[in-house]
């Protein structure tokens, strides 16, 4: 084991992992559990930080992997993961070859892709790998919120329900980067929608962008309106 690992190790938080299902065609539920986990300061929408590569010989930016949380028990220090096994990357090999009783090594929680209740109305985009992040965002809105949704996939198979089995949202069969009709999909949704609007985006990078410029540019929203998230990014890996 390198000194590189040894360290990653001690700075890091550890759980077990508990359970293990594949819940799409390339995505798994995982639940950690851990004393390390227990009473943690984590806002909903936070992610954690998980070091996937341990005792590899790669660099730093091979072994680490970011992945939002799904839900978190933090009386029992349990929390509930979504991991896109879209790629072959290093991140998508430790998910399929994990098993139920394998050492986690994490931090975290942190991140900006929070829970805001300032909206009257909610919009909320995104792709699977994004699904997850998106469920917990939605299950800590407070009050009486409206919520619009476009989670879109080029595979139905792709999709997956809340924790719960509850679909809060709209899901559609759509190819990748569809910005154009993403944004026609969109402005259908905000004909039924009044007061204060929050926008969540999260997935393809390339979305991300789209969308964030049209409603600044074209609809005139404020940035403090909008919360963009790039899960992945096409010919990119590792990102946060």
């Amino acid at each position: 084991m390198s000194l590189v690992d040894n360290l990653a190790k001690r700075l890091s938080k550890t759980a077990t992992l508990i359970q293990k299902e594949q819940i799409a065609d390339h995505t798994y539920h995982l639940k950690i559990q851990g004393e390390d986990l227990k009473n943690l300061d984590y806002k909903p929408g936070e992610h954690v930080r998980i070091l996937v590569g341990v005792d590899k010989a790669t660099s730093m930016q091979h072994k680490v992997r970011t992945y939002s949380v799904w839900q978190y028990d933090h009386t029992n220090g349990v929390m509930d993961l979504a991991v896109c096994t879209h790629s072959t990357g290093i991140g998508s090999l430790w998910a399929r070859a994990s098993a139920i009783g394998d050492t986690i090594y994490l931090v975290g929680p942190r991140g900006r892709f929070t829970v805001d209740d300032s909206g009257d109305y909610y919009v909320f985009v995104g792709d699977p790998s994004a699904l997850a992040h998106l469920y917990e965002i939605n299950r800590n809105l407070t009050g009486h919120k409206q919520v619009l949704s476009l989670i879109y996939a080029d595979r139905e198979e792709d999709l997956f329900p809340d924790l719960d089995g509850s679909r809060p949202f709209q899901f559609n069969v759509l190819p990748r980067n569809s910005g154009e009709t993403i944004i026609e999909h969109v402005h259908h949704l905000l004909k039924k929608a009044t007061g204060k609007g929050m926008l969540y985006v999260g997935g393809d990078s390339r979305i991300c962008v789209t969308l964030n410029r049209h409603f600044r540019h074209s609809l005139d929203w404020s940035s403090r309106q909008i919360k963009t998230k790039p899960f992945w990014a096409p010919g990119k890996i590792g990102l946060e």
